[in-house]
């Protein structure tokens, strides 16, 4: 930290009030200048001690309120707002355990194929690990596409249950390493948590998660479960800002401007706006019965206004039946009411017990 805070600023930003500010002056830097931020260095800072409040250092206020960010936070990944990071084998093991004990033995038995048949294509699962919720999405944001995929979502489905992956979440460490790049009044808000599943992938959908106006202010976790890096293909596609040679580590060159990122056990990708990307068409060495499975958190800021505006829009839809918003009450997606209009009728959605 000595050594940051002697670094000669080319820009005009004033140095750090005091040694708590000071690697914040050099993230500041950073994001002014475009340059690349190593993913280790937020962890490890974020590691060493709370996030400080941004007060103190108008230049960190002014250069991570510039809203849409749009930052270069990885230097092995060519592309804006995504960064990899370490995810601990507790939050996994957490993690595996639920996915084993109340879902895997419905997909062996052909869960997301028999939600085909179904108006809605979804199905709550109810057992001791947890309550969860299971939306097949296909390929989402292309209803062309719609059947190119197996691709389902399965959230969280009752509070119990969301506190439970809120723990996990904790454990990750991951709210930590990217306060600095939130704007937050208190904290960062954890929306959602669920698994995305799927066993193949027959055409690219290159797509982004969030609107250019979150900018840094929400990102979308995934980390696998299980090691796939005996699947060549099946891995995760990205819009690199430039071609590139292939590099060591996991992300590659790639025709066109695109690039692979392979997916580590035990590494995180995190991305907000901005970030186009697609499933890689490819299969499951298992087939439908044996799945790739992620876990996925959304999260970002606890800011009311800035989440109706710019964040509920994408996660209130068909995803999940329920989520959590920045001022941490519990609501009802787009779905969620529909569900729950239909149920009043007397036709609730389909429900599994435990296996």
């Amino acid at each position: 930290f000595v050594r940051v805070r002697r670094l000669r600023f080319s820009c005009r930003y004033p140095r750090a009030s005091r040694p708590d500010d000071a690697w914040l002056s050099w993230l500041s830097y950073c994001c002014h200048t475009g340059c690349h931020i190593h993913t280790y260095m937020l962890s490890l800072v974020a590691a060493r001690r709370p996030a400080p409040p941004l007060a103190p250092c108008p230049a960190v206020c002014s250069a991570l309120r510039d809203a849409p960010r749009v930052l270069h936070l990885d230097r092995r990944i060519a592309a804006p707002n995504v960064v990899r990071l370490p995810m601990p084998a507790a939050a996994l093991d957490a993690a595996r355990a639920a996915f084993d004990g109340a879902i895997r033995p419905h997909l062996e038995r052909n869960l997301i194929e028999d939600l085909e048949a179904q108006p809605v294509p979804c199905s709550q699962l109810r057992s001791a690990y947890g309550n969860f919720f299971v939306m097949r999405g296909g390929s989402s944001t292309d209803e062309s596409k719609r059947h190119s995929s197996d691709l389902a979502w399965i959230s969280v489905d009752d509070m119990p249950t969301w506190e439970a992956f809120r723990k996990i979440f904790d454990l990750s460490g991951v709210a930590d390493a990217v306060r600095p790049l939130v704007d937050c009044d208190e904290g960062i808000r954890l929306y959602s948590s669920f698994y995305v599943v799927r066993s193949r992938c027959a055409s690219a959908n290159l797509h982004v998660d969030w609107g250019d106006g979150v900018g840094t202010n929400a990102f979308t976790l995934l980390a696998p479960l299980e090691d796939y890096s005996g699947v060549d293909n099946f891995q995760l596609l990205y819009e690199a800002s430039a071609a590139r040679e292939a590099v060591a580590g996991g992300v590659g060159g790639g025709d066109g401007g695109l690039a692979q990122y392979r997916y580590r056990l035990g590494e995180a990708i995190v991305f907000g706006s901005h970030f186009y990307h697609s499933t890689e068409p490819g299969a499951s060495a298992g087939g439908a019965a044996a799945p790739h499975v992620y876990l996925c958190f959304t999260f970002g800021s606890d800011r009311a206004s800035f989440f109706e505006e710019h964040i509920a829009p994408t996660i209130s839809g068909y995803q999940s039946r329920l989520l959590v918003a920045a001022d941490g009450s519990v609501r009802l997606t787009e779905l969620g009411r529909h569900l729950e209009a239909e149920a009043a009728r007397g036709h609730p959605p389909p429900c599994r017990d435990a296996v």
